[in-house]
């Protein structure tokens, strides 16, 4: 199933997306997850692109199978959404860690579009695996 959705540019369209993505999963042990996922994309949409804009909007794409697909699509600007490191003193900024958190809830992210155009920035995430992090799972960022 493949749902898509289109939200106004602001910071109290968050929650709904989160919501209508967590009750999309429900039963499936990764709720919670997608919640995370979701409320982590569409904020970054919304700071960090023209969709926080006037007349602004970010899209929200989900496709539940075992291995879902959630993505959020801005209107561009600002620069190429990027995984920071974690490793202490690299990165000086405070805060900025939502597409690191992403990563280790995805099985992949990646990223593709530009600031022209708008960004689609998406993760895969297992449904067949319930627990957070396994030792097995790999994180890929794509392009």
């Amino acid at each position: 199933m493949r749902w898509r959705r289109v939200y106004p540019g602001r910071a109290d369209q968050v929650p709904v997306a989160r919501v209508f993505a967590a009750t999309l999963f429900e039963g499936t042990g990764r709720e919670e997850d997608v919640a995370v996922v979701v409320a982590e994309l569409t904020t970054n949409a919304v700071r960090h692109s023209r969709s926080g804009g006037e007349r602004g909007w970010f899209g929200l794409e989900v496709t539940l199978a075992d291995i879902a697909y959630i993505a959020v699509t801005d209107l561009g600007g600002g620069c190429v959404p990027t995984i920071r490191s974690e490793a202490p003193g690299c990165e000086p900024r405070v805060g900025g860690y939502g597409l690191l958190t992403v990563s280790k809830l995805a099985l992949t992210t990646g990223v593709h579009g530009s600031a022209e155009d708008g960004f689609t920035v998406w993760a895969d995430m297992d449904l067949r695996r319930h627990t957070r992090n396994s030792p097995e799972q790999q994180v890929t960022l794509v392009s």
